[in-house]
């Protein structure tokens, strides 16, 4: 888990860039140790990376949306090309094979 901590006055003393007063903790894990790396970032810095993750998981929750909505549409296709060769009473081999083999696919 991520922590943000905005460092006191004392630990900024002598400091090179003392704008940089806000502490991320970021934990990594390498094999079974989990290490922790401290990032210090400006405020505005710190705004900017929330605002561009904030963003980026947008565009990933829309990108998943659009990826169920177009999954959605062919299993409704796949369903009603079965349900078509089914009801025709002449099995058409070619169109159940195509069926299944979308299903199979989707799995």
């Amino acid at each position: 888990m991520l922590t943000v901590r905005l460092l006191p006055e004392d630990e900024l003393a002598g400091v090179a860039d003392p704008e940089r007063c806000v502490e991320l903790a970021v934990p990594r894990r390498i094999e079974d140790t989990i290490t922790v790396r401290a990032l210090r970032l400006t405020p505005a810095d710190l705004v900017r990376l929330r605002m561009e993750t904030d963003l980026a998981l947008a565009d990933i929750r829309t990108e998943a949306m659009h990826a169920e909505a177009t999954w959605r549409q062919r299993l409704a296709q796949w369903h009603a090309d079965g349900r078509t060769a089914v009801e025709a009473n002449e099995l058409d081999t070619a169109l159940l094979s195509r069926v299944l083999h979308g299903l199979r696919a989707s799995l």
